[in-house]
């Protein structure tokens, strides 16, 4: 059986059947949403980080429980405590609200940029105090000095598949038996 561990990146999948859902996979792929495991706290509560309309914040697992999601787990270890106090530290921020904009700035170019690559758009993407949810799950790791993927372009969730830093380790619903 399966077992989660600190620090496993989830990316979940967007099974959603709207028009927007649709329009979101075929720019962005199927993934839909990254966050981060962090363990489990008073004996028996999964929590996580991630950022959503809410902006960065440390949740219960337990409201994923159903999801699709593909796990992907860092292959390093030392710097992985460290990172953990980033994200509550970026959870605690009164600046961690979630950044509606970088989607119109950042992402919405990006993806175009992808697909139409004659189009002449130009990408100028800087780091940010308010993040999406990829990256706020980056910006743990740079901030833990991890280079898990390049500063230089905004992520989008499926990039975590691409780093060399990652392997992934499962991919199924997110069930309650598959927690430590």
């Amino acid at each position: 059986m399966f077992k989660l561990e600190p620090c496993d990146i989830l990316l979940h999948v967007n099974e959603d059947k709207g028009w927007t859902a649709v329009i979101s996979r075929w720019g962005i792929g199927r993934y839909g949403h990254a966050s981060i495991y962090l363990g489990v706290v008073f004996g028996r509560c999964p929590i996580m980080f991630e950022s959503t309309g809410r902006g960065c914040a440390i949740h219960s697992l337990q409201h994923h429980f159903g999801e699709l999601v593909t796990v992907m787990r860092p292959q390093i270890g030392a710097s992985l405590l460290f990172m953990i106090d980033v994200a509550i530290e970026l959870a605690n921020s009164d600046k961690g609200y979630y950044d509606y904009l970088c989607i119109a700035k950042n992402c919405i170019p990006r993806v175009l940029k992808e697909k139409f690559p004659w189009l002449p758009i130009p990408l100028k993407y800087h780091r940010d105090p308010a993040m999406i949810c990829s990256e706020a799950v980056a910006e743990c790791f740079w901030r833990a000095d991890i280079e898990i993927l390049p500063k230089d372009v905004v992520p989008l969730p499926g990039d975590f598949l691409k780093s060399l830093m990652l392997d992934p380790v499962y991919e199924g619903r997110l069930l309650e038996d598959i927690q430590p």
